[in-house]
């Protein structure tokens, strides 16, 4: 078959959703022809692999512009609805399988085959929101239910990166989803460990942000008690003046033994992975869960490569991070800073509490490993 695998995310580098789509065409492109489409003139072939650790010498990139949305300009309801089936069918009419991993309005399917990878709901479908309960009103809303429908129809297969995703999926765009947890690195080599806090995650201000200031704060409270402990904080930098200002703030407030290092390479965190002796993650810290559930975390790469090298993750009770950790047995899960400092305190002063967690967390890792994900699709995709 042709393959066509679209990544719809438009802003930042190279996070999860690249390396899900980087690792599942890899799989894939080992009995049909690949291709990854993408928005992002910044990612190349030797990036991505170099970041994923996917060989992707047989997957060809496909560069698109980035198009907004529009549901179509006509008042005629069949030719806004031809409007809208046309809106972006280049991505998808070439393939024989199209898959899209998206966070916000899916287009139309044009491919005989479509599955649909919801990272995270992040539109409501326009035209359905609540208005005033007029003729005009009350016939829009009927149309855009109709035309919502028809085009999640065309999509055979649905699929969520983790149940947060799915709850989200079903109450903002009505569809029902199969979970696919994203692919992991978790073939970490076990080194001796250092009295080191790890976070990774983009400086970013754009979608949800990671909280380096809060926790930096954290750290920052905790110097005293943990001695001679250093936390590093890292992750990519998001490709903007406000990115780029977050990340001058964060390393403008680093204090003592606290340590920003911005768009590191690969080999250099697999290193700080194996040699952190904690991992602590706050995506989802002081925002409201009910309003903008999207700013809490989607899933958690970062956390689950941390634990299968052995790091003890203490990260926020919410999002995706409460299918990853168990808590009190590979890991805590906090609900405030002061839970925070408590539970770093408590592995920090019991060595053999800590060596416990760190083999439970080792352990728990390997259920969302690169190989159960490409089993997962494989089934589902021979699912017809």
């Amino acid at each position: 078959m042709k393959i066509g695998i679209h990544n719809e995310p438009l802003d930042g580098g190279v996070g999860g959703a690249e390396i899900s789509v980087a690792r599942l065409a890899e799989a894939l492109s080992k009995s049909h022809t690949v291709e990854i489409i993408h928005h992002k003139r910044s990612v190349t072939r030797e990036r991505l692999a170099e970041y994923s650790g996917a060989s992707l010498a047989a997957v060809g990139l496909r560069y698109v512009e980035p198009e907004s949305y529009s549901f179509g300009t006509s008042h005629l309801p069949w030719r806004r609805y031809n409007e809208a089936r046309r809106w972006r069918s280049s991505l998808s009419r070439p393939y024989d399988l199209f898959i899209s991993f998206v966070h916000g309005v899916p287009s139309f399917c044009h491919a005989p085959r479509g599955v649909l990878t919801v990272l995270f709901p992040l539109d409501e479908p326009a035209g359905l929101q609540p208005e005033a309960a007029s003729l005009t009103s009350l016939i829009k809303r009927a149309y855009h239910r109709w035309e919502w429908k028809r085009r999640f129809a065309r999509y055979q297969q649905k699929v969520a990166i983790s149940q947060f995703s799915k709850e989200w999926a079903k109450r903002r765009w009505g569809i029902e989803c199969a979970v696919i947890y994203p692919p992991v690195e978790t073939n970490f080599g076990v080194e001796e460990k250092a009295n080191v806090i790890l976070s990774v995650g983009r400086f970013a201000t754009q979608g949800h942000s990671k909280k380096q200031l809060e926790m930096l704060g954290a750290f920052q409270a905790l110097t005293d008690e943990l001695g001679g402990w250093e936390y590093f904080s890292v992750g990519g930098v998001e490709d903007s003046a406000a990115g780029r200002a977050y990340l001058a703030e964060a390393t403008a407030v680093a204090r003592e033994r606290a340590h920003v290092e911005p768009n590191i390479g690969r080999d250099h965190l697999t290193k700080l992975y194996q040699r952190s002796k904690v991992f602590w993650h706050a995506a989802g810290f002081g925002e409201d869960d009910e309003h903008h559930p999207e700013r809490s975390e989607h899933f958690g790469i970062a956390t689950v490569e941390a634990m299968a090298a052995g790091c003890v993750p203490i990260v926020i009770n919410k999002g995706g991070q409460r299918e990853i950790v168990e808590h009190g047995v590979s890991g805590f899960l906090w609900n405030s800073l002061e839970e925070l400092k408590l539970y770093t305190l408590q592995i920090a002063r019991d060595e053999k509490l800590r060596i416990r967690m760190a083999d439970a967390a080792r352990l728990r890792a390997q259920r969302f490993s690169t190989e159960r994900f490409v089993i997962g699709f494989a089934r589902l995709l021979n699912d017809r």
